[in-house]
């Protein structure tokens, strides 16, 4: 089993690395899993798990001209709810994490 402090850890190297980015997530999908691996831990998201779905930029999760959500992209990020939450946090301790503005 992941332990929390493993999860933070990783975060921290991902942001370091750029693997993940420093942002606040605006826009989120939430279905169960299907397999996809997960973008902070790498463990396989199951069919009886929650996967987050984020998408990498605030234009990918957005149509113009309207603005509604579009399906989720190819190039998204996939998280488990901790881990996804254990990213979040991480970003919000960081002064540099972006948050996508809203151009409506």
């Amino acid at each position: 089993m992941i332990t929390e402090l493993y999860l933070q850890r990783t975060a921290r190297e991902c942001l370091a690395s750029g693997r993940l980015p420093r942002m606040h997530s605006q826009c989120i999908w939430g279905g169960y899993g299907r397999g996809d691996v997960c973008s902070l831990c790498g463990e396989p998201i199951r069919s009886t798990e929650v996967e987050f779905e984020v998408p990498e930029s605030a234009e990918d999760g957005l149509h113009a001209p309207h603005r509604h959500p579009a399906p989720a992209a190819a190039g998204a990020l996939k998280f488990h709810i901790t881990c996804h939450a254990v990213w979040q946090l991480e970003c919000a301790d960081d002064e540099t994490a972006t948050t996508p503005e809203n151009t409506d």
